[in-house]
């Protein structure tokens, strides 16, 4: 069954910034804005915004959103802030485009792949490492010599680079804010035990049947649960159970509170866009989960200083849309200006 390109958008044009393949760590990244960049010496400060492209696509499908990014960041930002600068990275995922390995591994249950969730999970997994790995190393790759500092990693992703992107913003302290397109924070329970549902697999037709749980079977196995309870947003405050909006009591709230400084949530800004007519990641199995983030910011993490949108877009399926385009944009160029408004008033914190 084709899968339909998310980012896809004729009426779409895409401003003139310019791209390099580079090797960084052993992988082949396009790199958006650096020659916008490095006439600028008084830019010694610099913002990567790290881009996670979706299933069955490639680092090429991300030149639009990061164009439209640092266009706007060229126009908008930058006169008022000279000593900042902002570049954009993508790489391939694991097992696509330029490290496209296997076509089967790609596949879903429905296309007859029996391994397609330990195989999507690996893809996961495997780009959070990278990401990690890059950011560990990108600074010596393209600023040696001195007189400019990576100071904010930014990452934006869509549909599979949005399950990747919720996954590194628990997991890496270094990444300010996170724009999650049409991904889901649930990986297990709701987005692969639902997408089972709808593939009639044998499994959850036992589970409904007879109660023998489909999470711990040959097409979700224990090692995996495990897996998704140390990675992934929601098992990690809930494990396999539901999701509570609120902590039901005083021990509730202060095991989720320490959860969430450990996964070095404090100050960190959260753009979650959902598709209403979303067939393929619903926004009903993201909902609990977004309800539980959004009561934390409000009430018992409030004093954590996460800042959380949860936008559900009418009319709008599996795409990238243009008002998610246009709220990704406006998004990524506040927590940039929040960034330097906070650093100019003497790095005061939330």
């Amino acid at each position: 069954m084709a899968t339909p390109n998310p980012m896809a958008d004729p009426s779409s044009t895409t401003p003139d910034i310019s791209v390099q393949e580079l090797q960084m760590c052993g992988l082949m990244v396009d790199v958006y804005g650096l020659s916008e960049l490095l006439p600028s010496p008084s830019a010694s400060h610099i913002t990567i915004l790290w881009l996670h492209h979706p299933r069955l696509r490639s680092k090429v499908d991300m030149k639009p959103i990061a164009c439209s990014v640092l266009s706007a960041f060229h126009a908008q930002h930058q006169a008022q802030h000279p000593d900042r600068g902002m570049i954009a990275i993508v790489h391939d995922q694991r097992n696509h485009g330029t490290r496209k390995v296997s076509d089967k591994a790609n596949k879903s249950w429905r296309d007859g792949n029996a391994t397609h969730a330990q195989d999507m999970y690996g893809v996961v997994a495997g780009c959070v490492g990278d990401a990690k790995g890059l950011m560990d190393a990108v600074e010596g790759y393209l600023f040696l010599g001195g007189g400019r500092a990576v100071d904010q990693h930014l990452v934006l992703g869509v549909s599979l680079g949005g399950h990747t992107a919720w996954q590194l913003m628990f997991d890496d302290k270094r990444v300010e804010a996170g724009v999650m397109v049409i991904g889901c924070p649930d990986f297990m329970l709701d987005l692969l035990k639902d997408r089972a549902r709808r593939s009639k697999l044998e499994t959850f037709k036992a589970e409904e049947a007879s109660g023998k749980p489909f999470l711990g079977s040959n097409d979700f196995p224990p090692a995996l649960v495990e897996a998704c309870r140390k990675a992934d947003p929601k098992a990690l405050a809930f494990g396999t159970g539901p999701i509570s909006t609120s902590p039901k009591d005083a021990t509730e709230a202060a095991r989720l509170k320490n959860l969430f400084d450990q996964h070095h949530l404090r100050g960190k800004r959260f753009l979650s866009c959902s598709g209403k007519d979303d067939k393929l990641v619903p926004y009903e199995i993201s909902k609990p989960f977004m309800d539980f983030l959004v009561n934390a910011a409000s009430t018992w993490y409030k004093d954590g200083g996460i800042y959380v949108e949860d936008k559900v877009y009418k009319g709008v399926g599996h795409s990238f849309s243009p008002g998610m385009v246009q709220d990704a944009v406006r998004f990524i160029l506040d927590t940039v200006a929040d960034k330097d408004k906070r650093k100019h008033a003497g790095g005061a914190k939330i």
